[in-house]
This record gives C-alpha cells, structure tokens and sequence, in this order.
C-alpha cells in the first residue's frame, strides 16, 4: 500500500473515532430468537436514581461548555447526569514548547490555555440570545514514559507501533491530565474570573513481551486504530486494556481523560467557594 494512502486511512480511522458512539458505523443488529424457551422474559429495570449533588444539579441548571473534542470526556460526565454539556473545542494551536516545562507544568499550561481560549471566546459573541457561560470545562492527557519524555497522540501507523513497544517495553508510565475550570466571578475583581486547576497522575503497567504482549500482538492492535487518537495510543476501555495493560495504580477515568471526582470538585470550588483560598490565608496571618 502506498504511504500516503496508509497516511490517509489512518487519519480517516482517527476521524471516526472521534465521533461520538451513536454515529460511528454499527454492526448489524441479531436477529432476534425464535422457537421455545425464546419468549418474552422480565421487564426492563426501572432506571437508577440520578446522582442527586449540589454542583451536578447547579451545572445541569447553568451554561456549561466543554471545552474538548472528546467523547470519552463527554461520555465519563454523561455518567454522573451532565449530557447537556455545550462541546466547544479551542482552535488555538496546542504549540507550547514541551522542553520549556516539565511534564505536569507542561499539561496544565496546555489545560488553562483551552480553557481561556473558550471562555474568552464566548465572550466576544454578544447576542441577546445567548447568555455568557456559567462554568468552562477543559482537560488535557499526556503520557509521561519512564523517562520523562512526554507523548501525545501518535502521529502515523509506524510512529504508533514505536510507541507501543517503547511502552511496553519500559513497563511503566505515567497518564497526567491537568483539569482546568473557570466561572464568572460574583463581584468585579480583576479579572472577572474564577479559574482553578487540578493536575492528577495514574500509573500504568504494560504487559511484558514474554508474558502475552509480543510485537504481533501489538501490531494487530495498532491495525484496529482504536488508539489512533488518544495520547499514548491506546485505549484503557476498550481492547487496550484488555490485551496491553496488566494494572495501574490510581484513577482508571484518568487514564480514559477525566478525573471526573476532581473535575466535579474543581468546578465546586470555582462556582461556591470563591475567595476560600484567601480567607484561610488570612486566618493562618
């Protein structure tokens, strides 16, 4: 196959990934059972009560943007009751000079820097029908090897394959994601904006070559260009998890892109404790 149609295919199958789930290609339903035993059983269960906090029902309530392309982030919110989420990705280039931060500062310069821009931005459109937004969501995931170089999502088919094998071939590294959150401020200090960030690190064993994870095998996974789009290249919650990564150590929703627990705290913080920060200082003087 020529490189530039394998280039293409590649960045087709990344297109699709990033859809949301109901407009990807499906497979076709089964046919539905027939003969004995194959008659209606019990009822559908009745749905769970929804998740009944404070700041879930404030940001049901309120204008919120998600400031991410993502749909797993879209999807691990949507668990806890917020699917009305605006989706409004940033446009600005994500050009920060990696070898200019470390690893952590890296990605919550990257987080902050989506999330001014999308705030910012929603600003600037002055329409009576459109209410500036309450509460501004971004995110950014990067992973951090062994050592220390800092990976995104992979660019080409051979550059996914290296990745895979560096990653399992060092064993272990790092998923950090930096959670930015900002809210309009209730009074007119400078600069009108409450904005709060969180960084979060979960650690990741890959399964060894002797041990299940050979070169094929990481081949074929790269075939399925499931992990074409995510930092790293692989997907924790699909079929990466199951035949690339032995255990980790921290929160598994990190590693998907959203530590939602921090992400519904942040947003806490940024709407009903404003000031906090301050004040406990003061107590402290």
């Amino acid at each position: 196959m020529p490189v530039s149609e394998s280039l293409s295919d590649y960045k087709k199958a990344e297109a699709e990934h990033l859809l949301p789930a109901s407009a990807r290609p499906q497979p076709p339903a089964p046919a539905a059972a027939s003969g004995p035993g194959s008659g209606p059983g019990p009822g559908p269960r009745p749905p769970l009560p929804p998740l009944n906090l404070p700041i879930i029902s404030y940001l049901k309530s309120k204008r919120v943007i998600l400031a991410s392309a993502s749909p797993r982030r879209r999807q691990l919110l949507a668990q806890v009751g917020l699917t009305g989420l605006e989706i409004t990705p940033s446009t600005k280039p994500e050009d920060l000079d990696k070898s200019a931060y470390g690893p952590f500062e890296y990605v919550a310069a990257t987080a902050r820097q989506k999330c001014l821009d999308v705030y910012e931005t929603s600003l600037q459109t002055h329409l009576a029908s459109i209410p500036d937004p309450d509460v501004v969501i971004a995110a950014d995931t990067v992973i951090v090897t062994r050592d220390g170089r800092v990976l995104e999502k992979p660019r080409s088919e051979a550059e996914h394959v290296k990745m895979l094998r560096h990653l399992r071939d060092t064993r272990v590294h790092r998923v950090v994601t930096a959670v930015c959150v900002i809210a309009p401020r209730e009074d007119a200090r400078s600069p009108g904006y409450e904005l709060v960030t969180h960084t979060e690190e979960t650690k990741v064993y890959f399964a060894q070559e002797g041990n299940g994870l050979p070169d094929d095998v990481i081949d074929a996974y790269v075939k399925t260009r499931e992990g074409a789009d995510k930092a790293g290249g692989y997907a924790i919650q699909g079929v990466g998890g199951l035949i690339l990564v032995e255990k980790i150590e921290g929160n598994f929703d990190n590693v998907v892109g959203l530590p939602v627990r921090q992400t519904l705290a942040l947003a806490e913080k940024a709407v009903f404790k404003q000031d906090q920060d301050e004040e406990a200082e003061e107590d402290d003087d």
